[in-house]
């Protein structure tokens, strides 16, 4: 089957394309039946260069043009149709019903969203994660209950 193809040519970061007939199986940049246009994206006054009359003839023997010639050509006047390929939907996030949560997990999730909801009401903090200085005055209140205990302890003996 013949198409009609571009093939890169130009230097590094210089790109500049032919419009080349040639055999689906040869290599892009392999042996062509024939030049029908160039393509230099660079140039601003004249960018495609056709041979109008040569790509009629080659697309009535049956060449098919890729998507890329389709749609550079339809801009110099051919109605070509250019085939859309399908893309997978995206997958959404499953939600989260309470039927696929464990009943631990369920408690967990209930105990969070408790937490969140009494910092959000009492205006502290927003942030779930306890700041350094909190976990210094929690563990100082544990050693001055247990030395209170350790004392009281001592005074009933």
């Amino acid at each position: 089957m013949l198409v009609i193809r571009l093939s890169r040519k130009g230097r590094r970061n210089q790109p500049m394309y032919r419009l080349t007939v040639a055999e689906n199986s040869m290599p892009t940049d392999g042996k062509f039946v024939e030049i029908v246009g160039n393509y230099n994206p660079a140039a601003l006054d004249q960018p495609l260069v056709i041979q109008k009359d040569r790509i009629e003839y080659w697309i009535s023997q049956g060449a098919q043009p890729t998507n890329t010639v389709t749609k550079l050509l339809n801009r110099q006047g051919f109605s070509l149709p250019v085939i859309e390929y399908h893309k997978a939907p995206k997958k959404k996030a499953k939600a989260v019903t309470d039927k696929t949560i464990a009943p631990a997990a369920q408690e967990k999730l209930a105990e969070e969203t408790t937490k969140k909801e009494t910092v959000e009401d009492s205006g502290v903090g927003t942030s779930d994660v306890p700041s350094q200085n909190d976990d210094k005055e929690e563990t100082v209140v544990e050693e001055t209950l247990a030395d209170g205990a350790d004392s009281e302890a001592e005074k009933t003996e």
